[in-house]
């Protein structure tokens, strides 16, 4: 009787992939397997140093750098993080998070994590955005694993327009001096998470840690759901 209820439901009112639009079966979740079949994993997880340490590991060395998905121009992957990161998606963000949490488990670094901080933006974008999905990630990931997701120790304080279409120069340009640190002695000693969506040159997250970094005593590991090639 549950069974032809589920069918029902599911003829009246199909869900759709949002990779490629297809009718999902009762089994699948926000994408269809082929499209989850079709994301490219970076495998950053069993590398010891990956392609995403030498991006954003210059002036500080940390500890773990690690990303679920590649952003290949044209691919599955590339749309879903759009749609999460411009078009209010968030099912798309949580959904490849715990796929990504799977995995991390198998490490035990995480275990080592104090707090999670996501990568803030600034208030007036966070205001026209209507959220922050690297704070959708953190809470994820900090509910998953037990570990607090501090919002209020990294502050960005200078307004910053979209790095998008900027060549690589312009974006390090862009990211100078625009975080500072919140409750310096509360991460004292402490190895934090910092968490992003997706990384590219690597600049965002970098001004990040090269900000963290004057705290006496700290670790520091990176997560992003996607990054390039």
């Amino acid at each position: 009787m549950i069974n032809i209820f589920s069918v029902m439901i599911h003829t009246l009112l199909p869900r759709y992939c949002y990779g490629c639009e297809d009718v999902l079966v009762e089994a699948e979740e926000v994408i269809c397997l082929d499209c989850l079949l079709e994301l490219n994993k970076t495998h950053n997880l069993h590398e010891t140093e990956s392609e995403l340490t030498k991006k954003v590991s210059f002036s500080f060395n940390v500890e773990n750098a690690v990303s679920f998905i590649y952003f290949d121009s044209d691919s599955i992957a590339r749309k879903l993080i759009h749609r999460f990161k411009y078009e209010e998606d968030i099912i798309i963000g949580k959904y490849l998070t715990r796929l990504f949490c799977q995995e991390l488990k198998q490490k035990d670094w995480i275990k080592d994590i104090d707090y999670i901080i996501p990568l803030p933006l600034h208030w007036l974008k966070k205001v026209k955005r209507g959220y922050n999905q690297s704070e959708i990630i953190s809470n994820i990931i900090g509910k998953e694993f037990d570990i607090k997701v501090k919002t209020n120790y990294l502050k960005r304080i200078k307004y910053t327009q979209s790095q998008t279409k900027k060549s690589r120069e312009k974006r390090w340009d862009n990211v100078k001096g625009i975080f500072r640190v919140i409750n310096q002695d509360k991460l004292k000693n402490k190895h934090i998470l910092l968490v992003d969506d997706i990384v590219t040159t690597g600049s965002s997250i970098y001004s990040c840690i090269n900000e963290l970094s004057k705290v006496e005593g700290i670790k520091i590991s990176v997560l992003t759901l996607a990054s390039t090639n």
